[in-house]
């Protein structure tokens, strides 16, 4: 048309952003920017040849801007001011009638698997993170404890009421909101609080809220206020989310005191290999249905995840791939920590083990075993001199992830999901061939489908050295109620909070299971 112009190359001083402009976009300026980065301009931006008065790709504008560059593509169009304006409102409206269908989802995992950075493309690191599943473990031992379910289902129907209370024992579990339930505690009446909460990585696949950020200074304001001084938090969080966490702790008054880590060697190191995409970027490598095809000399290199007999490791062809041979861009996951938090004593420590019970660490009682395997230091041959009083706790304790024998014991009358439901795959789908999707992922049946049950071991050995002997454990985060169990086995009460009713139903049915 004669109104119209390819695109040419200008300056951005040259154009005139509509001042009267009523889309908001500086909050994806730098999203905008990272694309603009990677792939340049997927679209020119839209001017008013008489004014330079820009009609569409404000945004990019402002990235192109943010980014320096000295000219950026412009199609000129003869229109006039009302045409223009009312040209940008179609421009912005009509794209938000679009949608993503759940095949977006697929792309990107597909994506994912043949090694395609994915930066740059709109999606938030978390977002990406929900959707590639990256923290779930392989399959690489056999038997029941390389069952991995961290993953949530489809939903199921609960029998517990939001806001019902339930006696377990001697112990309370809330449906509810925990800072609202913590707000209906008295100050100062528990003896420690031991919880597994949100990491703040939406790791998970599908539309979660719960995991979109670390508890914030309201919990920990609450948690300062019904811990008795001298009592100790222990919180578990993401390797690149706890420091978050203990600010927020550290905020409200606590002192920080250690970071315990569990090890757990099971996480999949979700590394790019960097000799791989070099040859790739050269054209040398292209995926190729089951692998990575050679195309100088015809070969398949079948996935990672196929069988260790399948599968060959492609050797780096480009000179500067053979030069990064054996780069990567992540360490595999093995472990995850857990702030070791204290409320100020009232006086010296024995004036507040006097008064309230609280301010050591039962040392003692959490010594490990001389052999066992949860100290993975060397174990002396000669223990001769050592007498039967276990090693000094240190800072970590290492233990397998919770076996499905474990995790679905007194499930059997739960709502039951298959593998593929469990881990938000349909089955037969090419994500089910990747170890991302967990290693749980082909299994018949799942009945806990808690997304991170911690193993018993783990949270009774915490429980023991942070409270006194008949005190209350508060567990604000209660999950599938492996914290209240570890309560019950080492004689303790626990005040445990859940909000989600089909977690408070699995609470039950574990408890119920372990004591028959």
């Amino acid at each position: 048309m004669s109104n119209e112009s390819a695109a040419v190359y200008l300056p951005p001083s040259d154009l005139n952003p509509w001042e009267g402009n009523p889309r908001v976009n500086d909050h994806v300026v730098d999203k905008v920017a990272l694309s603009i980065e990677r792939f340049n301009f997927g679209a020119p931006i839209l001017a008013r040849r008489e004014d330079m008065m820009v009609i569409a790709g404000h945004t990019r504008l402002k990235a192109a801007l943010k980014l320096g560059l000295e000219q950026v593509p412009v199609r000129l169009l003869d229109l006039t001011i009302s045409e223009a304006k009312a040209l940008a409102l179609a421009d912005n409206k009509l794209s938000e009638e679009a949608q993503w269908s759940a095949a977006v989802d697929d792309v990107l995992r597909d994506l994912d698997m043949e090694e395609i950075n994915l930066e740059g493309l709109g999606w938030s690191d978390d977002e990406l993170a929900q959707i590639l599943e990256e923290n779930e473990a392989p399959d690489t031992s056999f038997g029941e404890s390389d069952v991995d379910y961290d993953q949530l289902p489809e939903e199921v129907e609960a029998i517990t009421e939001p806001g019902e209370v339930v006696k377990l024992g001697n112990h309370t579990l809330y449906c509810g909101d925990c800072i609202e339930v913590m707000k209906g505690l008295e100050d100062n009446s528990v003896d420690s609080i031991v919880t597994d909460p949100p990491y703040g990585i939406g790791f998970m696949s599908g539309s979660i809220d719960w995991d979109c950020e670390v508890p914030g200074e309201e919990f920990a304001a609450e948690a300062f206020r019904v811990l008795k001084p001298g009592g100790h938090l222990i919180a578990f969080a993401a390797c690149r989310t706890v420091h978050r966490l203990m600010v927020n702790v550290e905020d409200a008054g606590f002192e920080i005191r250690d970071l315990i880590s569990w090890l757990q060697w099971q996480g999949f190191p979700k590394s790019l290999d960097v000799s791989k995409a070099i040859d790739k970027h050269y054209g040398l490598l292209k995926h190729e249905g089951a692998g990575m095809l050679d195309v100088t000399t015809g070969v398949m290199t079948l996935r990672p995840h196929t069988k260790p007999s399948e599968y060959s490791h492609p050797k780096p062809k480009h000179p500067e791939a053979k030069h990064w041979s054996g780069w990567g861009t992540a360490l595999k996951p093995a472990q995850e920590p857990a702030v070791l938090a204290r409320k100020p004593l009232e006086g010296t420590v024995a004036d507040n083990v006097l008064k309230w019970g609280t301010g050591g660490l039962n040392i003692d009682g959490c010594r490990i075993p001389y052999g066992d395997i949860s100290w993975p230091g060397p174990q002396d041959a000669d223990l001769s001199n050592h007498g039967e009083v276990g090693r000094w706790p240190a800072n970590i304790y290492h233990c397998p992830k919770p076996s499905r024998s474990e995790r679905e014991k007194g499930c059997e009358e739960l709502p039951t999901k298959t593998g593929a439901e469990a881990v938000n795959r349909k089955a037969g789908s090419k994500g089910m061939d990747n170890p991302r999707a967990g290693a749980g992922r082909t299994a018949e049946e799942v009945k806990n489908i808690h997304p991170t049950v911690k193993p018993t071991n783990l949270m009774r050995w915490l429980v023991r050295l942070v409270t006194p002997k008949d005190g209350i454990i508060l567990e604000p985060f209660c999950g599938s109620g492996t914290t209240l169990l570890a309560a019950e086995l080492e004689g303790f009460n626990c005040t445990a909070i859940e909000r989600e009713p089909k977690y408070c139903d699995i609470i039950r049915a574990r408890f119920g299971g372990m004591n028959g």
